[in-house]
């Protein structure tokens, strides 16, 4: 099969979304597959021009747009292996940047407005979904992009395709995030671990980090011990306290490092896709407070695997980590029990079913 993964800008820096899409893209090309990674200077997507006036003032905006974006674009992939077979491009929307393909996945609300209006020569089109992306763009145009029906839909998580078949009555195949066992797996007895906390940090609100860093000073003034292992690819916090150490943009080996110091892992997101460092750190044996952020419906059992709190309830998530870190017998017992839920997340079961997808597209051609 030859493949086209069809990404966003790239500003080679680890995000979530890119890593799973290059997971698929290595293990594909090493089956023998023709790969490409097709990353979009800019996309087809609609502009929303608010009040102004005048279709010359509209080019000229639209005209500096796409050359920032331009300008911004990386031209090489350094934080993620790439198998050398796997060919990178830089497009713009036409179909004359576009190679001849079986296959061609649009991975994000803009870069689905491009797929969607290629030639069927560019390759049967699917639309790899991995979060509702109101967070990242306008919500009329999110919604309007499930609406393609020329692209077949993906969905990591349940309450994806839950959401979307509601909205669309499309039928929408769920391919569940997985966890890779050779790079996040326990090395430290779960049982003897110290008053740690590790968190992701990021700029964007929906991931609820500045909840997350007032949790923790609240706990703080409980358990005076305690140590914030927090990480990201943004720029340090102002003003953090002593007892937070950060580490920005963590390789896989010093975040394996991170989630096996942790006792509790703090996911206080107000909205995800899934949750990639959530079950990395359940993988490592570290426990779970989340809140209802839909993304760890699939792996954060309330009670069992996980604690699950409001989205935005201070108080409760401060309860649920000082819970955990004073009572080690319920710690163990939620770490253990999330150590097996997502070690049933493989990239094997995975990929062989969204392997099984695009052949079955392709055969009812």
């Amino acid at each position: 099969m030859k493949i086209n993964f069809v990404l966003p800008n790239n500003f080679n820096k680890p995000i979530g979304g890119y890593k799973i899409v290059y997971e698929y893209a290595n293990k594909l090309s090493e089956e023998g597959n023709d790969v490409f990674i097709t990353f979009m200077l800019y996309d087809k997507t609609p502009f929303q021009y608010g009040k102004l006036r005048g279709l010359l003032r509209k080019l000229k905006i639209v005209f500096f747009l796409c050359l920032g974006k331009i300008y911004t674009s990386q031209k090489e992939v350094t934080w993620y292996k790439l198998n050398n077979t796997i060919q990178l491009k830089f497009s713009l929307p036409y179909n004359i940047f576009f190679p001849e393909s079986d296959i061609i996945v649009a991975t994000g609300w803009e870069t689905s407005f491009t797929v969607n209006h290629l030639s069927k020569k560019k390759g049967e089109g699917f639309y790899f979904i991995q979060h509702d992306e109101k967070v990242f763009g306008p919500e009329n145009l999110v919604r309007e992009t499930w609406n393609f029906k020329k692209l077949k839909k993906i969905v990591v998580a349940t309450w994806l395709r839950e959401l979307i078949v509601l909205d669309t009555s499309h039928h929408v195949s769920l391919v569940k995030n997985f966890v890779d066992n050779d790079i996040f797996y326990v090395t430290n007895a779960i049982d003897k671990r110290g008053p740690i906390v590790s968190m992701l940090y990021h700029d964007n609100p929906a991931k609820g980090s500045r909840d997350g860093i007032n949790v923790l000073e609240k706990v703080k003034k409980t358990i005076p011990e305690l140590v914030v292992e927090m990480f990201g690819t943004a720029a340090q916090p102002d003003s953090l306290p002593s007892y937070f150490h950060y580490t920005k943009s963590a390789n896989e080996s010093q975040l394996r490092n991170i989630y096996n110091r942790s006792s509790v892992f703090l996911f206080p997101s107000h909205i995800e896709g899934w949750g990639l460092t959530a079950t990395e750190a359940m993988a490592c044996g570290a426990a779970l407070v989340s809140t209802k952020n839909y993304g760890v419906n699939d792996f954060g059992i309330d009670g069992y695997s996980a604690l699950v709190t409001d989205v935005g309830d201070i108080e409760s998530m401060k309860e649920a980590v000082v819970e955990l870190l004073i009572n080690n017998e319920r710690r163990t017992f939620i770490a253990k029990n999330g150590l097996q839920v997502v070690s049933a997340l493989t990239f094997d079961e995975s990929f062989n079913v969204l392997k099984r997808i695009f052949h079955e597209v392709l055969s009812n051609e």
